[in-house]
């Protein structure tokens, strides 16, 4: 049984780096160039201010699952609190052997639950992005999200 919660930064920290890595490992483009090195200090000062809002997926306690947003006013439209998709992942073999119905898709129920906690947090608008090789817009799209716009990245770098 997968379950959904929203949870603290302080209960998930010392879990997390495992999925981090199998998310970085299967979704990161330029790995050649850029390591895995989260930010620690960063999460922790967005969980002590309440910006950090997280949604996990467990499957018999074990985590498989997860979004991350960022909730403050957008720097456009101060008088609108919006919730800004750092991350997401579930792991692929909990993806497997639902073919193409997201009907009972672990991703579309993370992805709800996410919504309605942001939704009770009084998040007015939620932005993400897709992998353009791991594209996920049809759980974006079944769920009712719009795409606004593209991103772009260049490697500048040596």
């Amino acid at each position: 049984m997968i379950t959904y919660l929203v949870e603290p930064w302080s209960l998930i920290r010392s879990e997390i780096a495992q999925l981090w890595q199998r998310h970085y490992d299967e979704l990161v483009s330029d790995k050649d160039k850029i390591p895995l090195a989260p930010d620690y200090r960063q999460y922790q000062e967005h969980a002590t201010s309440g910006a950090l809002h997280i949604v996990t997926a467990r499957s018999d306690g074990q985590l498989i699952g997860y979004v991350f947003a960022i909730v403050r006013p957008h720097l456009h439209y101060a008088t609108t609190l919006c919730g800004f998709w750092d991350l997401y992942y579930v792991t692929p073999e909990h993806r497997k052997g639902l073919g193409l119905s997201l009907v009972g898709h672990p991703g579309v129920a993370l992805f709800r639950e996410a919504e309605k906690s942001l939704r009770a947090r009084g998040v007015k608008k939620m932005f993400s992005g897709t992998k353009m090789w791991r594209d996920a817009s049809h759980i974006f799209e079944y769920l009712g999200w719009v795409e606004t716009e593209r991103l772009f990245t260049k490697w500048i770098g040596d």
